[in-house]
């Protein structure tokens, strides 16, 4: 039966499709050994603000991971995630005929690809295919990390991303540097939550008219064109000084955050209701990154910085004209600026003689915000100690979001993550614990304070 599942899934691994054949089994002696790993994760969402309610947007996830070396120069992997949401989408008894009604799934291909090792010459190895691409030093909050788009389909889950096409060539100049060059066909955008979870302004808070009342909306989505000159590219050159790990990259290309460049403000009556279009885009960005890890007494120490170049994101807005209804006002505002803005993120992490274990970091710019002034710090800390032969985990993590250190006592949002974990073996790991958040009217922290909540997770690992 093993060797049966294994021939199965080498289609998978190699990206191709195989023919049926009753004499595959007689093949399955030189097919290459495949290695499976891979992991449950049962995640339990209980929103606690008014009454205990229990959240939408969370899911459970299987990810299932093949791993294969049929020769010294070539390594396949690839790996399919099946994501289950608890949620109710059934609007009549036809639905509830669909087991997807009560619990909508996604199985995705997530990452495949080949690496080919001294690829043409010795020191050149190239990976194709679907992959992440993983840039920056930080603990998870990477403003040099913008090759593969942002998954937000756990809106708590910081830094998250999905693994995308690309070819990704690396040449090892010695054994201390390397330079890296890397080409996305096309670009992929965010992921957002599925349910209820204030990531981004609604069309209730878009300007309107004076005297207007809206009643209806809809949104529209533009991508670049699929042109090969629209595709996406970059460069990085790594090395190490004085036992720093640090990299010079350049990223050009599109942000992945779609941004509203049109509004379209339609009359549906003559008492003042009106109908709201909001058209967005993904505009092209260049991003010059700097990073740099190393150890400095014991401690750890990272920092990066992205200095982002957009271009100029205007936004028309048409609205009716009383007087001459057949030529409606058009108003134009820029709200993303052609000048350059900086991110960046600063931390260190320790560990005590007694056990306990500190992480730190101070990120300038969080990953949806974008223009020099629009962007807010956000300093995280975790605190974890281990008892018991390592089986339990005590954590505490917290975050202030300071949008005016000026006027801090008015500008500011925080979050609160107790934790505790029980590990009874070595790939089962039990958690509960909880978020809790709030802030000051205008903080990012602020606008998710509906989400305070309880969680219960279970990852088991194979």
């Amino acid at each position: 039966m093993t060797r049966i599942l294994v021939s199965l899934y080498i289609p998978i691994l190699l990206g191709v499709s195989i023919v049926s054949n009753p004499k595959i089994c007689m093949a399955q002696e030189v097919l290459p050994q495949v290695d499976i790993s891979g992991n449950l994760k049962l995640d339990k969402r209980f929103l606690i603000t008014d009454s205990v309610k229990i959240a939408d947007y969370p899911y459970h996830e299987l990810n299932l991971k093949l791993k294969s070396n049929p020769s010294q120069n070539l390594y396949l992997y690839s790996s399919i995630k099946l994501r289950l949401w608890d949620q109710n989408l059934a609007s009549s008894l036809v639905d509830l005929t669909a087991l997807s009604s009560n619990n909508p799934y996604e199985l995705s291909l997530w990452e495949a690809y080949a690496d080919l090792y001294s690829f043409i010459f010795d020191k050149l190895d190239l990976r194709i295919g679907k992959q992440r691409i993983a840039w920056g030093t930080a603990d998870k909050l990477n403003p040099t990390d913008n090759l593969n788009p942002d998954d937000f389909s756990d809106p708590l889950n910081f830094g998250e991303k999905i693994p995308t096409e690309g070819v990704n060539a690396t040449y090892y100049i010695s054994d201390e540097y390397n330079l890296g060059a890397i080409w996305l066909p096309s670009l992929k955008s965010i992921l957002l939550p599925r349910g209820e979870f204030p990531l981004f302004d609604d069309a209730s808070t878009l300007p309107l008219p004076p005297g207007t009342n809206l009643t209806e909306s809809a949104d529209h989505l533009t991508f670049p064109n699929r042109k090969v000159e629209n595709s996406m590219y970059a460069t990085k050159f790594s090395g190490v000084i004085v036992e720093f790990d640090f990299s010079l990259s350049y990223f050009r290309g599109y942000d992945d955050v779609p941004i509203v460049n049109r509004l379209v403000v339609t009359p549906v009556d003559t008492l003042g209701n009106v109908r709201l279009d909001t058209y967005l885009g993904f505009p092209e960005i260049q991003v010059v990154g700097f990073d740099c890890a190393g150890e400095l007494y014991s401690i750890g120490l990272w920092g990066e910085v992205a200095v982002f170049l957009p271009e100029e994101v205007k936004m028309i807005m048409e609205m009716p004209n009383p007087v001459d209804p057949l030529n409606p006002i058009i108003q134009d505002t820029i709200i993303l600026p052609e000048e350059p803005y900086v991110k960046f993120t600063l931390g260190g992490d320790y560990t005590f003689k007694n056990g306990i274990y500190i992480n730190a970091q101070w990120m300038h710019g969080f990953f949806t915000e974008r223009g020099r002034d629009n962007l807010e710090d956000y300093v995280m800390v975790g605190i974890e100690k281990k008892f018991k032969n390592d089986e339990i985990n005590l954590a505490l993590a917290g975050g202030l979001e300071i949008k005016d250190i000026k006027d801090l006592k008015e500008n500011y949002g925080t979050v609160i993550i107790p934790e505790v974990s029980y590990a009874p073996t070595d790939n089962v790991e039990l958690s509960l614990g909880a978020f809790f958040l709030g802030g000051k009217t205008g903080t990012l922290f602020y606008t998710w304070k509906e989400q305070d909540q309880i969680y219960v997770k279970t990852e088991v690992s194979f």
